[in-house]
């Protein structure tokens, strides 16, 4: 078999999404980094934003490949109760669990 006869697997928005919320549903498959405590902290980001951002946010631009192979960088975003759009950063990993990397206000006010 060639190889260049393969086409390249290409997540998209929509997959990337069922795939964030089927694993956000069970608290279980988060992986929660420092980096994103952090700025959670800075920014006044409390879990549950974060929670809701991640089980019922948005998938607005395409995923990014990875570091490692068959992961998938995603953002979300969401508007929250306080009428500000958030975003969260994960990494959907190979074994459908999610990193969280970063959170952010995307409406920069």
């Amino acid at each position: 078999m060639q190889r260049e006869n393969l086409a390249r697997f290409r997540l998209t928005r929509v997959l990337a999404l069922e795939r964030v919320r089927a694993a956000a549903q069970d608290s279980a498959n988060l992986r929660w980094t420092a980096h994103i405590r952090q700025r959670m902290e800075e920014r006044g980001i409390d879990d549950s934003d974060v929670l809701r951002i991640v089980r019922t946010g948005h998938v607005d631009e395409d995923p990014i490949e990875g570091k490692t192979k068959g992961e998938w960088k995603i953002k979300l975003t969401r508007k929250l109760s306080n009428g500000r759009v958030a975003g969260v950063v994960t990494a959907l990993l190979v074994n459908g669990q999610l990193r969280l990397l970063t959170t952010e206000w995307e409406d920069h006010r």
